[in-house]
């Protein structure tokens, strides 16, 4: 008799731990960038929104460095359970596969999507010192002076530096890159006429544009910023049509389950349709965007097939 209770006794325990509802204990956000960017800031504003939505905390853990390679490896190993998600963003998961030889998470089965929840241009700025007040006009001094301009970047293979050599070849122009270790040394040098102009994110500059000490030429978006309508994209401005963005959009492990995924991007859907949410990704320069997992799974094969094919023409390849 006594063993016919303690199944029931652990029948009834099983039940009860598979019917426990989600989330039953705090969320870890892995974030690939180290504390304090822009990027980070974005994944914070949405974790606090995020927590108080599901009733459980959602724990902000930096995994800097190495391209967000270690970020990534850490999702992909974790429990596929809806306890761990991770902010990606594009070179993580669109141009890290085409870019290294080889990485330690698959970019295309390791991961699940749930939603993008930030997409925003690239602004092409140039130093006062550059005598050009359209993108025209740039063009026309970098061929009268071959390899004389120089464009910064946040590294090799970063999309700054995709963007600059897709800038290049379609406007037929020779720019020398320069590589930086991050955003905030980058545009040092820039305001200091060290570098000639970048294409940079815009809530990294749009203060020095708007202060003078830079001058904004054209967005890399398929439409302008609404915050920033001043500011033509490219196709408009008279230089090349290009379109290329920046984003940041969340996966879980491959692995977890549908409804969880679903859940997840429910919440995220509404916290970015509510009213504070805009105002304060606003500060940052970017706004709340979402699509359902679904959608965001063909965005990422889209963006995944266009930078396989550009990083390919570059010639870029890191080890």
């Amino acid at each position: 008799m006594k063993i016919y209770k303690y199944w029931f006794l652990l029948i009834f325990f099983c039940h009860s731990v598979q019917a426990q509802p989600y989330p039953s204990k705090p969320i870890r956000m892995i974030v690939p960038v180290p504390p304090g960017g822009g990027a980070d800031f974005v994944a914070r504003s949405y974790a606090s929104r995020l927590g108080d939505a599901l009733g459980q905390q959602v724990v902000v853990d930096n995994r800097g460095g190495a391209a967000g390679i270690i970020a990534m490896e850490a999702t992909a190993k974790a429990a596929p359970d809806g306890y761990t998600i991770i902010q990606t963003n594009i070179s993580t998961i669109s141009i890290n596969p085409y870019m290294y030889t080889k990485l330690p998470y698959d970019a295309e089965k390791g991961f699940a999507p749930i939603s993008i929840c930030t997409l925003n241009p690239l602004v092409l700025v140039v130093h006062p010192s550059v005598a050009a007040r359209s993108v025209p006009e740039l063009v026309n001094v970098a061929k009268a002076k071959p390899g004389t301009i120089t464009y910064a970047s946040l590294g090799s293979g970063s999309i700054q530096h995709l963007a600059g050599f897709m800038f290049g070849k379609a406007a037929g122009v020779n720019l020398i890159h320069i590589p930086y270790k991050g955003a905030a040394p980058a545009t040092v040098d820039l305001l200091a006429g060290q570098v000639n102009i970048a294409f940079s994110g815009i809530g990294t500059v749009i203060a020095h544009v708007r202060a003078g000490k830079l001058r904004g030429l054209a967005t890399t978006g398929a439409k302008r910023v609404e915050s920033y309508a001043d500011l033509p994209i490219m196709g408009e401005s008279g230089g090349p049509a290009m379109q290329i963005e920046l984003w940041n959009g969340f996966l879980a492990p491959a692995g977890t389950p549908a409804p969880i995924v679903k859940r997840l991007a429910d919440e995220i859907n509404r916290i970015a349709k509510s009213s504070d949410l805009p105002q304060v990704l606003a500060t940052q320069g970017t706004s709340p965007t979402t699509n359902t997992p679904e959608e965001f799974a063909r965005f990422i094969k889209a963006e995944q097939m266009k930078f396989a094919r550009l990083v390919k023409e570059s010639g870029i390849k890191l080890d």
